[in-house]
């Protein structure tokens, strides 16, 4: 089958990249490797699979790109890009998640809904939700796809925006379309804002921890193995099609019991900081997984303690190598007599070749899509 990964190379993106690789999909990925976060962690998210015969790596934005290249054929779209991010989706950055979350998603769909699509599966999260108010006398709420949801940010807002869109696609021109809402992903290849990656982070330089809050926010954390699972189940299954889904991991609790069962993995104890609470965040988030049960038959395999220890154990080598590189580059010492005009005029050399290169490599594809839309009988022109 042939599947369409926008967004492969970030944090899920690479994890599913490499699942549907063995699986024996074929995979055209999409990454405009925004600067949101360093493109040496996502290359590296990425690197397992870039010589793999049966992935081919798209480097343009989803926005501005001509989409029938990588729409042409694909029987699946999982659409995994967008901007993250809670906290930074306030201000004038907001235009961004317009674009890369709303517009982006819309075009998407437009582009492909006159296709013979399997499935289009949307990446949602669990900041749709909000503050759901807590009923009297109830210990815990769990959140359930048929609650009222009203987001506590302007990315919540977009990310409900784009499952909008695709519910109205899937009514109106009958699109395979299902929306998997995201609980509080964590694992190896993490963001560096995330949570965990920062607070492993944190411990690993013996510095003390940034908590915003007081750390009884309860979050469901969701291994990132556990979500693949899913996606992948989602692929195939019928009964998806046209739902939203809750996805999460079983294991919602305080983010201090996290920082606490983090501790005790790395065997370190560390000082806390506790900043104000960030608008936008949510006091809490428990994913009810009925649905998820009963669509797919799915319930998380990988436990808390578990996850971390492997994202644990991922982190030590992530920064061993980051710290590895920097100390190479550190040492780089300039080469002794080199003409320093002459070694700027290849560089511009090398730079002017590359962009004529890039160039002529567009103007073919261009020339290739107007050849093809002038064998089409009736069109016109």
């Amino acid at each position: 089958m042939k599947i369409l990964v926008t967004g492969c190379a970030g944090f899920i993106g690479s994890h599913l990249t490499q699942r549907l690789l063995k699986e024996g999909h074929e995979v055209l990925g999409v990454d405009d490797f925004d600067v949101y976060y360093a493109r040496s962690q996502k290359e590296k998210g990425l690197m397992p699979v870039l010589l793999h015969p049966k992935f081919k790596l798209v480097e343009e934005n989803l926005a501005t790109m001509a989409l029938i290249k990588v729409l042409k054929g694909t029987e699946v779209v999982i659409h995994l890009a967008g901007q993250p991010g809670v906290r930074g989706s306030w201000g004038a950055s907001f235009s961004r998640y317009l674009s890369n979350n709303i517009q982006v998603t819309q075009r998407l769909l437009e582009e492909s809904k006159g296709s013979k699509l399997k499935r289009f599966i949307y990446a949602s999260s669990s900041s749709v939700y909000g503050d759901v108010p807590m009923p009297e006398g109830q210990p815990e709420l769990f959140l359930n796809e048929d609650m009222r949801v009203q987001p506590k940010s302007p990315y919540g807002v977009t990310k409900l925006a784009a499952e909008h869109l695709c519910q109205l696609y899937h009514m109106e021109y009958k699109m395979p379309t299902v929306c998997l809402r995201f609980f509080s992903v964590y694992g190896p290849g993490q963001r560096p804002d995330m949570a965990f990656h920062r607070f492993a982070q944190s411990i690993l330089h013996d510095a003390a921890l940034t908590i915003y809050g007081d750390g009884k926010q309860v979050r469901d954390f969701t291994y990132v193995d556990d979500v693949v699972d899913v996606i992948n189940a989602a692929i195939t299954s019928p009964e998806a099609v046209g739902q939203v889904v809750n996805v999460g991991g079983g294991s919602p609790c305080t983010l201090m019991e996290a920082v606490t069962l983090l501790e005790e993995i790395s065997g370190k104890t560390s000082a806390k900081t506790f900043l104000e609470r960030q608008k936008g965040d949510v006091m809490a988030t428990r994913a009810d997984t009925a649905r998820l049960e009963k669509i797919f038959g799915f319930k998380p395999k990988v436990s808390l303690k578990e996850g971390l220890t492997r994202q644990w154990e991922w982190m030590q080598k992530f920064l061993q190598s980051e710290d590895d590189e920097k100390a190479i580059k550190a040492n780089v010492q300039p080469i002794v007599g080199v003409d320093e005009d002459a070694l700027a005029q290849v560089k511009a050399d090398e730079k002017a070749a590359k962009k004529a290169a890039k160039k002529a490599k567009m103007k073919a594809v261009n020339d290739k899509l107007s050849n093809e839309a002038a064998d089409v009988p009736g069109s016109d022109g």
